[in-house]
């Protein structure tokens, strides 16, 4: 069957109204409030249609439709990216929102901890966001025997016996010759054949070599670190969609497994701007009735963490999408701004 144009707006149409008020929505109902100028029995004809294509379906005590994963799929791949190109102004507010709610002075982690729970208010859906991986980091500073950061705004303490007879000045000569050397370079990657001494200063070759040792031994205790600050679960249980108990069971053990919530974010957030994965196309089995929604936000333009939604099958994608592109963008503004 020809996927025609009349086709794509009633599919839309069933879609917006699926979204509004979680019922299957009848032909009848179509005809009644649309501006079609069609008759409901030709309105039921392509629904049939769609159905037969599978991208509608219908509960068996309901005459009305609803939306496949392949009509959802349909839906974002060609509405929503179309409402994407429209202006944004209206959404400003959020990101003034999070401006009030967040000061760029702030530890990192609670920045993103505050983020997470605004994006929960401004959805009402699952709100997830993602720290950066420690592999992804670069360095940044170090003060002897006092902290190492990093571009990620993580700080590392380390308390080491050095030997030898150095002096003040020495501990600040080996942090300034580090700083300026290792500044910017991948975390993992840097060693101390990437630091040049000056021929006035060999004595100091041993200490930076145990310094660099310590930033090595840091990074393999904390090679597999990463946090995810969740804000919103009693939020998307009073959902329509999970009025049974097996549907909220299974929403709890996705809600209560961590790890799964981390991979699904920093695997799904790639390239592009967003990615959208329904239903089926999850991570489990459980995950059937839900939909994911990620992107990347940066810290000082190197390391990406990731940002997420996650919904019923049946959100706002086109509100969610909005959102959660205002809070990445948000979120790089206030990193970039601490650099």
């Amino acid at each position: 069957m020809k996927f025609t144009e009349r086709k794509i707006n009633i599919l839309k149409e069933v879609v917006d109204r699926f979204i509004a008020k979680a019922d299957p929505v009848s032909s009848k109902k179509i005809a009644q409030d649309s501006e079609f100028d069609l008759s409901p029995a030709t309105i039921r004809k392509e629904m049939a249609e769609l159905e037969e294509m599978g991208y509608l379906t219908h509960p068996h005590t309901s005459a009305g439709r609803m939306p496949t994963d392949k009509g959802y799929r349909f839906y974002v791949d060609n509405v929503i990216k179309e409402e994407l190109n429209a202006s944004v102004d209206v959404y400003n507010k959020k990101s003034n929102a999070l401006d009030m709610a967040v000061d760029k002075d702030m530890e990192i982690e609670t920045i993103l901890q505050r983020s997470a729970e605004m994006l929960a208010t401004f959805t009402n859906y699952l709100s997830m966001v993602v720290t950066p991986t420690i592999q992804q980091s670069r360095y940044k500073h170090i003060e002897l025997l006092k902290f190492l950061i990093m571009d990620t705004g993580r700080v590392y303490k380390r308390s080491a016996v050095l030997g030898g007879k150095y002096t003040e000045l020495d501990l600040q000569a080996v942090a300034n010759i580090i700083n300026l050397q290792l500044r910017d370079k991948n975390i993992i990657d840097a060693t101390i054949e990437d630091i040049k001494i000056q021929d006035s200063d060999p004595y100091l070759i041993l200490l930076i070599n145990k310094v660099v040792d310590m930033i090595k031994e840091c990074i393999r205790e904390n090679f597999q670190y990463n946090k995810i600050f969740i804000h919103g679960a009693s939020v998307i249980l009073q959902q329509p969609d999970f009025i049974d108990l097996k549907k909220i069971q299974n929403i709890l053990r996705v809600i209560e497994n961590e790890y799964s919530l981390m991979k699904l974010l920093l695997d799904f957030s790639g390239d592009s701007d967003f990615m959208v994965k329904i239903g089926s196309e999850l991570f489990e089995e459980g995950t059937e009735d839900l939909s994911l929604i990620a992107s990347k936000y940066k810290i000082y333009d190197n390391s990406a963490g990731a940002i997420g939604v996650l919904g019923p099958k049946r959100m706002d994608y086109s509100r969610v999408i909005k959102s959660l592109n205002i809070f990445r963008r948000s979120l790089t503004e206030i990193f970039n701004s601490r650099a």
